[in-house]
């Protein structure tokens, strides 16, 4: 785990929530304004900010759900367990999915972000939890000069 990272669990718990509610509220603030607004709000503003703090906690409820979903059950698979490895992420992205699913009320699409989200954890947790690996900073290609003049 890298440094400054927090282990206790409720610790994780709590990033988790809060980390997803943060995102989804920022998500829900773009999508909430993305459309056209309907003509009822035109020349409103406060129903028109009423809708957008609505859309905003929707997302932000939903995407605290999954973080919270997935930083439990991977805390709880880790305990259980007694190892940390990709099995624990991968459980904890089939709880996420599966908590997303739920949430939009249709089983296939639960089982569908399940199993995405599972791979997804998978992926990440086999890779060293890097996005990028050695071959984009492998130092053949030499970095870009932002300011051609020297100071």
């Amino acid at each position: 785990m890298a440094e400054g990272r927090a282990t206790d669990c409720p610790s994780r718990i709590a990033t988790g929530l809060g980390s997803g509610f943060i995102a989804g509220s920022l998500f829900g603030g773009i999508a909430s304004n993305w459309g056209d607004v309907p003509v009822v709000l035109r020349n409103k503003p406060w129903p028109a900010l009423v809708r957008t703090g609505s859309v905003m906690m929707q997302h932000g409820a939903t995407l605290g759900l999954v973080g919270l979903a997935y930083s439990t059950v991977d805390c709880i698979a880790e305990s259980i367990r007694g190892k940390k490895d990709w099995v624990n992420g991968s459980l904890g992205g089939l709880a996420a999915g599966g908590m997303l699913g739920l949430r939009v009320g249709r089983l296939g699409t639960a089982v569908g972000s399940a199993a995405a989200l599972a791979v997804a954890s998978m992926a990440v947790d086999a890779s060293g939890g890097k996005l990028a690996g050695q071959i984009i900073d492998d130092g053949a290609t030499p970095p870009r000069r932002i300011y051609p003049y020297e100071t």
